[in-house]
């Protein structure tokens, strides 16, 4: 299978517009959203699932929640939907897509053909995720911003980030076991009697051994059920009780609290995942943050600060629109950083690009509270014997020393970059031209042109 270039810029079938791409990956602890009472002044948790009122009293499903990737780095993702008038399926056998009622949406009869599959609507999606995230949950979650300004009363433009969710997928901390099966045979494990989530599936090898690799199981122990799949049929499932460590029986082993793996994609950008341990602690030595961020960008403006050297983007991102591509603004920075005897500090290049230049970057999404140690001061005593001594040692305590927030970026994906690809009028907001500039010519830049 051919690599993907990540270069390549979707183009707008109807009005001819270039779309941009981005996406996220964050691994960490669930914690609540919490919003403060007008009339207390007092915090509280905000429901990780909830349905409400819109101002024109329709239903709207709400997930929101926070990812903790690391320590005191928080970071706020959410999805919404609402009931709509029609949904959609679609057949990778027709390569078409079929309008259906929203009420006949499940409903597989009303299909065109049995290869047709519903598009997931975010209605849909929005509740089935909500019945899986708890608070203090470890996830993976994958999606994808969405930017949007506004003005102030004071009249500044305000450059606002959302985190829209597209998977969530708790990590796997469990282990069942399962022996004196024949090879083939199949279980899948539930976390109730009936109904509830699906947590993983196993089939025995040739020694007649099947190990499902289950999650979320709560840490301290709890129920799961265990169901034998026949020519896809389920049987009864059958409960099992685990602790919070293992529980041996004389055919089925239940473990908790197991190693996690986390698939990331392979480094030249073939197909597949390679799969790495996780640990689910912030404080241990062995633990490795994953975040990140791709995105394809276009340039409106760097400037390098002459003191500290770090170069603060103002950039443009293309997004759909139903006439004309819509530009929305985004704001990055590079922190400088030393470079290599011989070549370009990072924060440098990105300080010699232009207006209209374009390439894709990758980076790590900063909310995070910064600390420093700090040295305990004496406390003032009378007559304190020890004030004067030369056997004093220095103790030292955490401090914080401020937020770092936003989009940090951290590398650039060579041969993306391209000197002057979009044009004034498409990252213009109210230019109505659609056509392409570049539908019939070729951008060409010369090597010495490039600041990477």
């Amino acid at each position: 299978m051919a690599k993907k270039n990540k270069g390549e810029i979707k183009i707008n079938k109807t009005h001819g517009g270039k779309e941009f791409s981005n996406n996220f990956h964050f691994v960490g602890k669930v914690k609540p959203v919490q919003k403060k009472d007008k009339d207390t002044d007092s915090w509280y948790d905000v429901e990780i699932f909830d349905t409400n009122k819109t101002q024109t009293n329709k239903d709207r499903r709400v997930l929101q929640f926070i990812v903790e990737t690391a320590f005191k780095n928080e970071l706020k993702v959410e999805l919404a939907g609402m009931e709509m008038g029609y949904a959609y399926a679609y057949s990778s056998s027709d390569k078409k897509t079929a309008k259906l009622d929203w009420n006949d949406r499940l409903d597989k009869s009303k299909y065109p053909n049995e290869t047709y599959h519903l598009i997931e609507t975010d209605w849909d999606k929005t509740e089935r995720l909500g019945k899986i995230v708890e608070k203090d949950m470890w996830v993976e979650v994958k999606g994808k911003y969405e930017f949007s300004s506004f003005t102030n009363d004071e009249g500044q433009v305000i450059n606002n980030i959302k985190r829209t969710i597209e998977h969530v997928v708790p990590l796997k901390n469990g282990e069942v076991t399962i022996k004196g099966l024949t090879e083939g045979d199949t279980f899948r494990a539930y976390d109730s009697a009936e109904g509830g989530n699906y947590l993983g599936m196993g089939k025995a090898n040739k020694e007649g051994i099947a190990t499902v690799r289950v999650g979320w199981l709560n840490p301290e122990g709890g129920k799961l059920y265990l169901t034998k799949v026949t020519d896809d049929a389920e049987g009864q499932r059958v409960e099992q009780v685990y602790t919070s460590t293992t529980v041996e029986g004389e055919r089925i082993t239940i473990k908790n609290n197991v190693d996690s793996q986390v698939g990331l994609p392979k480094a030249d950008g073939s197909r597949g995942y390679n799969y790495v341990p996780y640990v689910r602690d912030f404080k241990d030595e062995n633990f490795k943050e994953i975040n990140s961020f791709e995105m394809q960008l276009g340039i409106k403006s760097t400037y390098q600060d002459e003191t500290t050297l770090d170069t603060k983007i103002n950039g443009v991102y293309l997004d759909y629109g139903k006439d004309k591509s819509v530009p929305r603004d985004v704001e990055l920075v590079v922190y400088y950083k030393e470079a290599e005897e011989g070549k370009t500090p990072f924060a440098t290049a990105f300080g010699r690009l232009n207006k209209l230049d374009f390439l894709v970057v990758e980076g790590i999404d900063n909310n995070r509270a910064e600390f420093t140690m700090v040295e305990v001061a004496e406390k003032v005593e009378e007559d304190n014997p020890f004030e004067d001594v030369s056997e004093k040692v220095t103790s030292y305590e955490q401090a914080s020393s401020g937020t770092k927030k936003g989009l940090e970026v951290l590398r650039y994906i060579q041969g993306t970059f391209a000197r002057e690809l979009l044009t004034e009028d498409e990252i213009t907001l109210n230019v109505t031209n659609n056509e392409d500039p570049f539908a019939n010519n070729t951008v060409e830049v010369e090597e010495d042109m490039l600041p990477f």
